[in-house]
């Protein structure tokens, strides 16, 4: 199995598969220019291609999106049984700003919100089907669209959540104030395979978040509500179950939202690699 098709297997988007291969490309170039096999190459090889890659004005975004690409690389050579480790797992780029989840919303709220939702204004049984979903299952708007009716599971009161590019499957547990709705929904569009149908989700979602701001001015968005509820998660649950739950693919997502609870945020830029 080459690269590419690791990458298919894993489920990439094939703009992201693209993207992947052109990066990698770069760096297997200056490993051959440097007369270094890709299944030998050390974390000492690894710091001399990040100081030709700051002379050679390459950006830190970008050296940071090669150096995860790097990481999925060795990865994958350990898949095929040629290399036993990871020198790329861990280096990161000192003084790259990430973005923090902000404007998060407690979990109290997002509950009343959802109780609130459907008694204060007048909406469709599948509005605030989607809310119950943003708000228990931590869902993103893109894994609306995939869910089916079968991936329901009323008596085990359970869902599938599909996977993404960005997210992996899981079976995550349904709230029981979720139950009787998800029921009444489903008998009354016995025929439909998709659990939502007709316009667009995403119009959808955007007009709902227009009337909730109704009920939370703070509210903004899906990804607003996703952010709180991760890290909600991160309070009660251990940080691999709690990645689980999101359908993270790599642990550093899930633990981005564990800032949120620190003092001092800048403790995160000094476990970075240091790089000028």
């Amino acid at each position: 199995m080459n690269f590419t098709s690791y990458l298919q297997q894993k489920r990439y988007s094939d703009a992201t598969v693209h993207h992947y291969t052109d990066y990698i490309g770069k760096f297997l170039t200056w490993l051959q220019n440097e007369n270094i096999d890709a299944t030998v190459f050390n974390y000492n090889d690894l710091l001399l291609f990040m100081q030709y890659a700051g002379k050679n004005g390459i950006t830190k975004r970008t050296l940071h999106n090669i150096l995860c690409v790097i990481r999925h690389y060795c990865n994958y050579l350990i898949h095929e049984g040629k290399r036993t480790d990871n020198p790329a797992a861990g280096v990161f780029i000192k003084g790259l700003v990430r973005k923090l989840p902000t404007g998060l919303i407690s979990f109290d709220e997002l509950e009343e919100l959802y109780k609130q939702y459907s008694i204060q204004i007048s909406v469709d049984r599948s509005k605030k089907i989607m809310l119950g979903l943003l708000i228990y299952q931590g869902l993103a708007v893109g894994e609306l669209e995939r869910i089916e009716r079968r991936d329901i599971k009323l008596k085990e009161g359970k869902i599938k959540i599909r996977a993404t590019g960005r997210t992996n499957e899981r079976i995550l547990n349904l709230q029981a104030i979720q139950a009787i709705d998800l029921q009444q929904y489903l008998s009354e569009n016995k025929y439909e395979e998709k659990l939502f149908t007709g316009q667009w989700i995403s119009n959808r979602v955007q007009h709902m978040f227009d009337q909730l701001k109704q009920l939370n001015p703070k509210v903004t968005s899906a990804k607003q509500i996703r952010s709180s509820v991760i890290t909600h998660w991160l309070r009660k649950n251990h940080l691999r179950q709690a990645q689980y739950m999101a359908g993270h693919k790599f642990v550093s997502s899930t633990q981005r939202y564990q800032l949120n609870n620190l003092d001092d945020l800048t403790n995160e830029l000094e476990h970075h690699h240091p790089m000028a």
